[in-house]
């Protein structure tokens, strides 16, 4: 098959390698129908992850149908289509146990996908402990619409869940990237009193103009001001930082 693979800092290439197989009875097999680029991946292009692996295959944004599962796989079954996330984890070890899946001691736990172990820039990608790490796609949700579920969405999302936004807060999201704009959705449904967008592109600041007319925007040459000046306490009461 035809993999997106890690050479070296700086180096990118197409390969061919041959599909993935089991290697543990929590594996599953998935068919890459769609997956999209992370800045991370751009990171390890230029040699800003020191634990990425030469020769891996990047990608950890996709989503597919699953074509076969290990035998201690429970809640994922081959045909099911999912959302793969980009934290792969064994959910037993110490920080899984307290929700700190990212920081998973497990060998392929953590950001393995695409990083340590090889990813979705494929046509098939390995899924370790698929119970945890891989989400059903509702049949009214299209491959689209599910695709920034296993990352940047739920960047957005866990990063709102922990800053404890309240109704009286004023927010500063700095980034308005795609996942600035997920932060922002989830920011949201916090209603907080208000919320300020950071961003320098002229084409984004134009979309948040158009489909979020009620959102402040500022740029960074003039965001410290504009915060102290629309803030109740001289200042945001919670940032966001989603500049990748």
């Amino acid at each position: 098959m035809l993999t997106y693979t890690y050479v070296k800092p700086g180096k990118f290439e197409l390969q061919e390698k041959p599909k993935p197989g089991l290697k543990d009875s929590r594996d599953a097999i998935v068919r890459v129908t769609l997956g999209s680029i992370c800045t991370s991946d751009l990171h390890i292009k230029h040699g800003s992850v020191p634990h990425a692996v030469p020769g891996v295959t990047v990608g950890h944004e996709m989503v597919g149908v699953v074509e076969d599962v290990g035998e201690d796989v429970i809640d994922i079954k081959p045909g099911d289509r999912v959302t793969v996330n980009v934290e792969t984890f064994c959910g037993e070890c110490f920080f899984c146990r307290r929700g700190y899946v990212n920081n998973c001691m497990d060998p392929n736990g953590g950001w393995a996908l695409g990083c340590r172990i090889d990813g979705g820039q494929a046509e098939y990608v390995r899924v370790p402990y698929a119970d945890q790490g891989l989400n059903r796609i509702p049949d009214t949700v299209s491959d689209e619409q599910a695709l920034f579920v296993g990352d940047i969405l739920a960047t957005g999302f866990w990063s709102v869940r922990i800053s404890e936004i309240t109704s009286e807060d004023t927010i500063l999201i700095i980034g308005a990237g795609p996942t600035g704009i997920c932060t922002l959705l989830c920011a949201l449904l916090k209603n907080p009193r208000r919320i300020i967008v950071c961003e320098q592109s002229p084409e984004r600041i134009q979309f948040l103009q158009e489909h979020y007319p009620d959102i402040l925007v500022t740029t960074p040459e003039h965001c410290e001001e504009f915060v102290r000046k629309n803030s109740d306490h001289g200042g945001a009461d919670v940032v966001l930082e989603v500049a990748g």
